[in-house]
């Protein structure tokens, strides 16, 4: 017996809807992939799993998973503005350090790809610098490849500042809020 294509796209949005709901509403997921199962027909199958992807992203905390994405892709937009109007390294970690403290608190578990994504930036935008002969007002001189690979130094205090994010995040986290 074959699968259809709708049946198909049906599993795959309930696997969606489920994966995004398993961690903050594991019930949720479990009674919407059961009943989901015993749906007969494939276009009332694809109808429940396209309410149910619809419904993981109404759950509460849905946007959670978000956050952190859009917040990666800001930090980098950031401190690629600043690595290209400014040339001062003391103000470079201090920008990454920022951005790497908060990007740990939002999310301590993707500390690394935080600090490799943060860190390259000034490499990156030295490279572009490089490739595309661009070059901001400040630069008086070419770089070569080499030169600008040396930047990726800057995943080093990333990372520390991203730890550092995380166990404050952590430990803000752990402690109980107070009721009044």
């Amino acid at each position: 017996m074959t699968v259809s294509a709708k049946h198909r796209l049906a599993d795959l949005l309930m696997g969606h809807a489920a994966r995004r709901l398993r961690e903050r509403r594991p019930d949720w997921a479990e009674a919407m992939t059961r009943e989901g199962s015993e749906i007969a027909s494939d276009d009332e199958r694809l109808h429940w799993s396209g309410g149910c992807a619809y419904a993981s992203y109404r759950a509460p905390g849905a946007f959670d998973a978000i956050t952190y994405p859009v917040a990666l892709v800001a930090g980098i937009a950031l401190m690629s503005a600043y690595q290209w109007s400014a040339d001062e390294s003391l103000g470079t970690v201090a920008v990454i350090c920022m951005i790497g403290v908060l990007l740990g608190l939002l999310a301590p578990r993707r500390i690394l790809i935080s600090a490799a994504a943060i860190g390259a930036v000034v490499a990156a935008v030295n490279g572009f610098e490089t490739l595309t002969g661009l070059r901001p007002g400040y630069e008086i001189r070419a770089h070569t490849l080499v030169h600008d690979a040396k930047w990726a130094v800057f995943i080093a205090p990333a990372l520390v500042a991203c730890i550092v994010g995380s166990h404050a995040g952590r430990l803000l986290r752990s402690t109980p809020a107070k009721s009044s």
